[in-house]
């Protein structure tokens, strides 16, 4: 049976033998299996297993010996799996997978051929979301990669819905699957060499997808694709901004909201008017300066004139503002989709 945790609800409570993602601050998690006797070391203390077996998940764990470091074990997704899975080749991250996913249509009992493993982040999510019934063939020619990802699929209670196969695909292509499969997923140095194998193997209708960090590779794709009658050929590029929250502080412009409301000939009378107060306000201080100079013969007390009054300080108000990055990250890729019409 497939693991509830990485594909389905959580247990609510850690157990032996559980994958646990412990997180340890910001942008910093950490895949562990649960095992009585093992701890976990960090720059913030010691973490003995046995500390976590039987917590509820998100609970708090404290520092063994008195320390006050601490870490949250959180229940496994294959979003959280994806930010701590250790890295053999470059990876997909969520807003490239979930484009991924909704383009190719997967849905529970799908039947998916995969090639380029890699590190398995793709992998997971799709496992997710065609479990319980669903399958996925992905295929790795990188022999140690092939071995390290078959080992964790299994050790994440995947293998009744994946199965890690090593296997150069640009070379010898797809074997061919029983009935077909609804989508294929390319993550290869030369896509377009596959997809005569994996036209072979897609369903009427079938999905195809390619990832590819070069517009060249999109283009002897597409061109492929084109010629094995795919249609609705479409690229995307998904680039990721992320803003700063800080807090700021600034005076309020004052309330023009009555402007809205007045025709063009009372806003410029109004305007009019402000330029005579502003004129005579001007007049007045200029007064008020030269009475306040004390005349010759005159005594002091005589040359005092009403002191002005202090205008208000202007009311500050703080708020968040949210500010774009000053520059613009590269892309991770280029995500081509089509699908097959007819034989090809």
């Amino acid at each position: 049976s497939f693991d509830m945790a990485l594909t389905g609800p959580p247990r609510p409570k850690i157990q032996e033998g559980d994958l646990v993602i412990l997180y340890e601050g910001y942008q910093r998690n950490t895949p562990l299996y649960m095992k009585r006797g093992d701890s976990y070391k960090n720059q913030y203390g010691i973490f003995p297993h046995v500390n976590m077996i039987g917590k509820n998940f998100g609970e708090k764990v404290i520092s063994a010996k008195g320390g006050r470091g601490w870490v949250i074990p959180l229940a496994p997704t294959p979003e959280l799996w994806t930010c701590s899975l250790k890295h053999r080749t470059q990876i997909l991250y969520q807003p490239d997978i979930a484009l991924v996913l909704a383009n190719l249509q997967l849905k529970p009992g799908s039947v998916v051929l995969e090639a380029g493993t890699g590190s398995g982040s793709l992998s997971t999510s799709i496992a997710r979301t065609i479990a319980p019934h669903g399958f996925l063939h992905t295929f790795e020619f990188n022999e140690y990669r092939h071995q390290t990802a078959e080992k964790e699929f299994k050790a994440n209670g995947l293998s009744s819905v994946v199965k890690c196969r090593h296997r150069d695909v640009v070379k010898t292509g797809f074997p061919l699957v029983e009935g077909g499969v609804d989508a294929v997923f390319l993550d290869l140095p030369t896509p377009w060499d596959v997809v005569p194998s994996a036209a072979r193997n897609l369903r009427d209708f079938g999905a195809f997808c390619s990832f590819s960090p070069c517009i060249e590779q999109v283009q002897e794709t597409c061109k492929k694709l084109g010629d094995l009658n795919f249609k609705h050929i479409k690229t995307y590029e998904i680039l990721q901004r992320v803003y700063d929250l800080t807090q700021q502080t600034y005076v309020p412009p004052p309330d023009n909201s009555i402007l809205l409301t007045q025709t063009a000939k009372e806003r410029k009378e109004q305007r009019k008017r402000e330029r005579e107060e502003a004129a005579s306000l001007k007049q007045k201080s200029k007064r008020q300066k030269t009475e306040s100079k004390p005349k010759e013969g005159a005594s002091v007390e005589s040359s005092k004139t009403e002191p002005v009054v202090p205008r208000p300080k202007p009311q500050h108000v703080k708020t968040m503002i949210a500010t774009p990055p000053s520059r613009a990250h590269g892309h991770t890729g280029f995500l081509t989709f089509a699908f097959k019409c007819g034989t090809g």
